[in-house]
C-alpha cells in the first residue's frame, strides 16, 4: 500500500453482496467495522509496518494502543453536547467493552475479568447472535439514513437547478404542446428540462424507496429488541433472580452469583445502545418528514410515531426491569438490629451520559400491600407496614463491578406491622420494595425491586421457625404467583431436594441416600402421630407445611446451625469422616460388624444442635458392644478446644467409620497441636496412650465409662480445657427424642416398603401393610 487508506477507500466502493460479506466477516471475528472506519488510516499503518514480525508481543502493543485511541475518542466525544456526538460516545463506549471482551491475548491480558467466550453457553451464543444480527440491521439503518441525507442534499441542488433554469427559460414553464413545432433552442431548453424533471422525480423516488427500506429495519430491530428482551429480561436475568432463592443467607455463593451477572450486563447495554440509536434515527427522520412536508412523508410519517412509541415502550421496560437489588437483604431481619443490601441498574454506566440518576428508597411492605401492588395499585401509605431506618441513599459508579449501584449498610426496621388473629410472627411475611426515578429526555420513569419474602422477628430464639417459613416459601413457591402463595403441602422428593441443597450451600457438600431415607423416617414418624390422613391415597407422600415446620424443620436448623458455624466440623464433613444422619439402631448394627475400637460420628436425633459419638469394644466377657456416650451439645463445643482434639485424647477411639482408617491419619490435619500427635499406626497409638495427656494435667476430666464396672480404674480419663466444671458424663446417650417425635415407638405404623415408595415417589396399595 503506497497509501495509507487504500484498503479501505476500496472498501467503501462495495455494494449489495460483496458489502454483506464483507460486514460478515468482521462480525465473524467480533471487529466492530465502525473502528475500522474511524481509525483507518493508523490500522493500516501498523499492519504494513508489522511486516513479517507478527508475534505477541506485537500484537499486546497493537492492541493496547487502539483501546488507548478509542478512550481518547470517547474523551473528545464527551465534550461535544450534540446529540450525534452523544450517539458516538454510546456506541464507542460499547466498542470499548466489547473489544475488550473479545479480544484476549497470553501474559498482558487486560480481560481477564470478563466472561470466558471459549465456554459461552447454547443460550448464551444464541443471545450474541441476537446482539450481532441487531448490530448489523442498525449499521444498515444508519447507511439508509445517509442516503437519505444524501438524497435530500441532491433533491436541493436538483431544485436549486430547477427554479434557475425556469427563470432563465420562463417560455419552459409548462409541459411542450404535442405536434407543435418549436425553434431549436427552444426544444434544447425543453431537453433541459425534461432531463431536470427526470432527475427530481428520480430522486424523489429512490428517496421513497429509502425512506420505506429504512421504515422496515425499524420494525426489524424493534422485534429483534424484544426478542431480546425475552431472552435476556425475561430469560437469564429471571433465572438469576430465582437462582437468588436458593443462595440466600450463603455469602461466598451470593458474592460469586453476582459475578454472574457480567454478561447480562454486557447484553442489557447493548439493548440500550441498540434502542437509543434507532430513537435518535427515527426522530432525525421523523424531523425531516415535518421539514420536507412532501406527500410520499405522510406514508412513512405513520410508521415511524408507532416505532417511535414502541422503542419509548421498550426502553421504559429495560430501565425498569435492569434496575435489581444485587444483594438481597436477609429473609430474617431482626428488629432494631443492621442490615444491608445492594441494588444496582445494569445500563446505569450508560443511562448516567442520558439521565440524572436519584435516590434509591428502601420501603417494607406487608403480603396484602405488595398483592396490589402486583395488580397495579400502587400503596398509598409506603410506611403502613414498618418504618426502615437509614433507608435512603445516591446511586453511585463503582469501578470494580462496572455498575450503578447502591450499598444500602446501615438500615435498621424500627417498627413492623404485628401479627393479627391466629398468625403467628414466625409465619408473616413481608418484603422491601427499593425505589428510584430517572428522568430520560423531560420523561420520567420509576423503577423498582422487590426482594425476597422476609420474617421481622424480636427475639433470636423465633429464627428457626422463620427460617423453616423462608425456606418453604423459597423453594416450593411458584415463580409468577401472587403475593407470598405457597402450596400447603409438597411431595417428600421435593422437600429431600430442599434439604440436601440446603446442606450442599451451606456446609460444602450434601446428603447421602441413607441420611435422606432416616429424615424421611424422622418427619413421617411424626405425621402419622398426628395426621393419620398421610396415608390415604389422595395425599400420600405429600408433606404438609404445618407439620414439617413443627418440630421437624426445628431439629433439622439445629443441625444445620451447628456444621455452618464450626469450620471443623464443615470439614470432617465434606471429608467423609462424619455419618450424620443415622438411627441409633443402624449405627450400632453397622459397629458390631467393624473391629473394635471404631468409632462413628451421627447428629443426635434427640438433643438438638449435638453430635453423638458411638463407638465399640469388646467387654469382659469378650463380647463386642457398642456404647453410646452422652452427646456433645453446643455448650459443650464452646467448652472444647476442637472436636478433633477430643478425639485424639479418647485412646479406645482407634478406626473412624465408613473410612475404616485410624483418627490419626483421618483427623491429622484439624488437630492444632500436630507436632504431639502420634506418627505410627494404631499400634503406636495404643502404646502411647498412657503417656500424659495432650492437655495440661491441671485442667478438668471427663470420664468415659467403658465397661460394665463402677470402679474407678475401670474408666478412661480424657482431659479437656474446660472453665466450669462441666464435661463429658458418664451417662449414656438416651438419645431421647424432641417432645412429640419417637423416632421408634412412632415408627411401628411404618414398613420399609412404605419408605421406599416414599423415596421413590411412587404409591402404595391401601391394603399394604404397615405393621
Amino acid at each position: 500500500g503506497k497509501t495509507d487508506m487504500a484498503l479501505w477507500a476500496a472498501s467503501q466502493s462495495l455494494r449489495g453482496p460483496a458489502l454483506q460479506q464483507m460486514l460478515q466477516t468482521y462480525e465473524m471475528h467480533q471487529f466492530h467495522i465502525e473502528i475500522r472506519c474511524i481509525f483507518a488510516n493508523w490500522i493500516e499503518n501498523q499492519f504494513w509496518n508489522l511486516g513479517q514480525n507478527r508475534d505477541e508481543p506485537n500484537a499486546i502493543r497493537v492492541r493496547d494502543e487502539l483501546l488507548n485511541l478509542m478512550r481518547q475518542q470517547t474523551q473528545q466525544l464527551e465534550q461535544i453536547s450534540t446529540q450525534d456526538a452523544l450517539l458516538q460516545w454510546s456506541r464507542m463506549t460499547k466498542y470499548i467493552e466489547d473489544f475488550k471482551a473479545t479480544i484476549t491475548l497470553k501474559g498482558n491480558d487486560e480481560s481477564s475479568d470478563w466472561p470466558n467466550r471459549n465456554n459461552i453457553s447454547s443460550a448464551a451464543e444464541d443471545i450474541r447472535k441476537t446482539c450481532s444480527q441487531l448490530h448489523m440491521i442498525t449499521i444498515d439503518a444508519e447507511n439508509d439514513w445517509k442516503n437519505i441525507q444524501q438524497l435530500g442534499e441532491n433533491l436541493n441542488i436538483l431544485l436549486h437547478h430547477w427554479n434557475k433554469f425556469l427563470q432563465e427559460h420562463p417560455e419552459c414553464s409548462h409541459q411542450p404542446v404535442s405536434n407543435t413545432k418549436y425553434p431549436s433552442n427552444q426544444m434544447q431548453a425543453y431537453k433541459q428540462r425534461q432531463k431536470l424533471y427526470s432527475d427530481i422525480l428520480d430522486n424523489v423516488k429512490r428517496r421513497k424507496d429509502t425512506e420505506m427500506g429504512i421504515a422496515e429495519k425499524f420494525a426489524k430491530i424493534v422485534e429483534g429488541i424484544k426478542l431480546l428482551h425475552s431472552k435476556v429480561l425475561d430469560g437469564q436475568l429471571f433465572e438469576w433472580k430465582q437462582h437468588q432463592k436458593t443462595l440466600s443467607g450463603v455469602e461466598n455463593l451470593m458474592n460469586t452469583h453476582c459475578e454472574e451477572l457480567k454478561q447480562i450486563q454486557l447484553w442489557c447495554e447493548s439493548s440500550l445502545d441498540t434502542i437509543w440509536q434507532t430513537k435518535i434515527l427515527v426522530e432525525q427522520l421523523l424531523a425531516v418528514c415535518d421539514k420536507n412536508l412532501q406527500p410520499n412523508d405522510q406514508a412513512v410519517k405513520p410508521t415511524l410515531n408507532v416505532i417511535f412509541q414502541e422503542l419509548e415502550n421498550l426502553l421504559s421496560e429495560l430501565v425498569n426491569k435492569a434496575f435489581i437489588i444485587m444483594k438481597q437483604p436477609p429473609q430474617i431481619i431482626k428488629v432494631d438490629t443492621k442490615f444491608a443490601a445492594s441494588v444496582c441498574s445494569l445500563i446505569g454506566t450508560k443511562l448516567n451520559a442520558f439521565s440524572r440518576l436519584t435516590d434509591v428508597n428502601a420501603y417494607i411492605l406487608s403480603e396484602s400491600q405488595i398483592r396490589s401492588l402486583g395488580i397495579g395499585n400502587f400503596p398509598p401509605d409506603l410506611g403502613a407496614s414498618g418504618k426502615i431506618l437509614n433507608s435512603c441513599k445516591p446511586m453511585q459508579f463503582d469501578s470494580q463491578t462496572r455498575m450503578w449501584k447502591v450499598d444500602l449498610t446501615n438500615m435498621k426496621i424500627g417498627r413492623r406491622a404485628t401479627a393479627k388473629g391466629d398468625e403467628m410472627v414466625t409465619e408473616l411475611k413481608f418484603a422491601i420494595l427499593f425505589m428510584s426515578e430517572f428522568t430520560i429526555q423531560a420523561k420520567k420513569i420509576v423503577v423498582r425491586d422487590l426482594s425476597l419474602p422476609t420474617v421481622v422477628i424480636v427475639n433470636t430464639n423465633q429464627t428457626a421457625n422463620a427460617m423453616g417459613t423462608v425456606i418453604w416459601d423459597n423453594y416450593f413457591s411458584s415463580p409468577n404467583r401472587e403475593a407470598f402463595e405457597v402450596p400447603k403441602e409438597v411431595k417428600w422428593q421435593n422437600i429431600a431436594h430442599m434439604l440436601n441443597t440446603e446442606f450442599f450451600h451451606r456446609v460444602g457438600s450434601g446428603l447421602s441416600e441413607e441420611n435422606l431415607q432416616f429424615l424421611a423416617c424422622k418427619l413421617i414418624a411424626h405425621i402419622l402421630c398426628s395426621n393419620r390422613r398421610f396415608l390415604r391415597n389422595e395425599n400420600r407422600g405429600f408433606v404438609p407445611v404445618s407439620e414439617f415446620n413443627q418440630p421437624f424443620w426445628k431439629w433439622f436448623y439445629t443441625v444445620l446451625d451447628l456444621m455452618q458455624s464450626n469450620p471443623e466440623l464443615k470439614a470432617i464433613w465434606c471429608e467423609g469422616l462424619f455419618v450424620g444422619f443415622i438411627a441409633k439402631e443402624r449405627a450400632k448394627e453397622i459397629l458390631l460388624e467393624c473391629e473394635p475400637g471404631t468409632f462413628l460420628l451421627r447428629f443426635s436425633s434427640g438433643k438438638p444442635k449435638a453430635i453423638s459419638i458411638c463407638f465399640t469394644r469388646v467387654d469382659r466377657s469378650g463380647q463386642k458392644i457398642v456404647e453410646f456416650p452422652e452427646p456433645l451439645d453446643e455448650k459443650k463445643f464452646t467448652l472444647m478446644k476442637t472436636l478433633s482434639e477430643c478425639l485424639f485424647d479418647i485412646q479406645q477411639f482407634i478406626y473412624v467409620y465408613p473410612k475404616g482408617i485410624s483418627k490419626v491419619e483421618a483427623f491429622r490435619s484439624h488437630y492444632s497441636g500436630c507436632s504431639n500427635v502420634p506418627k505410627g499406626g494404631p499400634d503406636t497409638l495404643a502404646s502411647e496412650s498412657g503417656k500424659s495427656s495432650i492437655y495440661d494435667k491441671s485442667k478438668l476430666k471427663f470420664k468415659l465409662f467403658l465397661d460394665d464396672s463402677t470402679e474407678p480404674e475401670a474408666s478412661s480419663t480424657c482431659s479437656t480445657p474446660l472453665h466450669t466444671p462441666q464435661a463429658l458424663t458418664p451417662s449414656v446417650d438416651p438419645d431421647c427424642e424432641i417432645p412429640g417425635i419417637n423416632m421408634y415407638s412412632d415408627m411401628q405404623d411404618v414398613s420399609d416398603d412404605f419408605v421406599r415408595h416414599l423415596l421413590q415417589g411412587s404409591a402404595v396399595d391401601d391394603s399394604e401393610s404397615f405393621g
